[in-house]
């Protein structure tokens, strides 16, 4: 046998010993197929929290995608280098990183630019952005998100109304109709809440006045520890049900198309950033070497609590199952993966503590994304086979 054929041998023992859809673009279909499946589920929880206000965001964002889809299937006949479960992955996606009070026609109009920016940049050979994750931005631009987000009263899940409720200044998810006429409850996320927190306890996070302001945080403007991993908590529509972004995440391993120690590294990143970095932007501005590390001045169990909420109030562990499983936004090379994810954590933990509204972990990652080929090239590490070639 030649060493060609050894060669060739060992590479096919390579490929189906590996992940199958980690050889992109090797099944396309399957891959957008999967991705889309993953999306069910938090979705679902989503609209179940938020009722049918949500369902409307996310049927417009699938109609106005698969509507463009099905008018560039008519216009090209052959030659259309976008598939159907490519435009309903992306669809999903976008619509799970929307506000549940966001219009019917702007999600509509969202999903069709949706759909003509993967055209465009599929028929151009570009892959450096996410158009799923581009387009959710842009729309927070044209319609801010409130400043206190909606949530359903346990009896009034799927079928109540996120436009009929009332603000209240205790996080509380309400078994029963506590307020007449009204279908749930408007407060402050919890990461706003904490942010809001940092800022009164930045300067001072040991004084008294700090320590009754912890406590009063606690007990009234944060939701318990079950109700935030259960999905009881205010957000983007997809990003609030921990639990099922972890099952959807076990399902994208298993499927070998979300990488756990990409997840690992990139959470253990942001934790880092978190506990070494600032409170607040302004004493971050102020007094930018005494700012570093805040959270160690805490007493260490509200710590541990603070960082449990944050970490599970925004958008991280959506970002580390959906994002970081989307083809394109990793390098291939190993050590340029490990260094692109510590960069992206930290950034992340960074944007999340400098209180930008914006989901801070969607937001790095798709600006970081157009650097992958780069740092493929700058990090890049030739094999054994290489080097005996040369």
């Amino acid at each position: 046998m030649s060493q060609t054929d050894t060669a060739g041998d060992m590479k096919n023992v390579n490929i189906r010993s590996g992940a199958p859809f980690l050889f992109w673009p090797v099944a396309k279909r399957e891959f957008y197929q999967s991705l889309a499946y993953s999306a069910v589920l938090p979705l679902i929880w989503g609209v179940a929290v938020y009722g049918f206000r949500a369902a409307d965001v996310l049927a417009a964002y699938v109609a106005g995608s698969v509507g463009v889809y099905l008018l560039l299937k008519v216009i090209f006949r052959t030659g259309l280098r976008l598939t159907f479960h490519q435009t309903l992955a992306g669809a999903l996606l976008a619509g799970a990183l929307s506000c549940p009070l966001l219009p019917w026609f702007a999600g509509l109009a969202a999903g069709g630019c949706l759909t003509l920016f993967l055209w465009w940049t599929g028929s151009v050979r570009r892959e450096g952005i996410h158009p799923a994750l581009l387009i959710p931005l842009l729309v927070m631009v044209l319609f801010p998100l409130p400043v206190r987000w909606p949530l359903l009263m346990r009896n009034r899940l799927f079928i109540g109304d996120a436009l009929l409720t009332r603000p209240v200044h205790v996080y509380q998810w309400p078994r029963a109709r506590i307020l007449s006429h009204t279908d749930g409850i408007r407060v402050r996320t919890p990461a706003a809440q904490i942010s809001r927190l940092y800022k009164q306890i930045a300067l001072h996070p040991i004084s008294p006045g700090s320590v009754r302001a912890m406590r009063a945080v606690f007990a009234m403007s944060l939701p318990a520890p079950t109700a935030l991993i259960l999905g009881g908590v205010s957000g983007w529509i997809g990003t609030v049900g921990l639990l099922a972004i972890f099952i959807s995440g076990l399902y994208l391993s298993y499927r070998h198309i979300l990488r756990p120690d990409s997840w690992a590294i990139f959470l253990g990143a942001v934790l880092i950033g978190l506990v070494f970095g600032p409170l607040s932007p302004y004493v971050f501005h102020h007094d930018f070497w005494q700012s570093l590390g805040g959270v160690w001045y805490l007493p260490p169990e509200r710590a541990i609590a603070l960082l449990f909420y944050e970490i599970g109030s925004s958008d991280f562990i959506f970002a580390s199952v959906f994002v970081l499983a989307m083809p394109g936004t990793l390098p291939v090379e190993p050590l340029a993966r490990w260094v692109f994810l510590i960069i992206a954590g930290l950034a992340a933990a960074l944007i999340h503590r400098l209180d930008v509204p914006v989901p801070p972990a969607t937001t790095v990652l798709l600006l970081m994304q157009p650097l992958s080929p780069a740092m493929d090239m700058l990090l890049h590490k030739p094999t054994w086979a290489l080097r005996r070639e040369r």
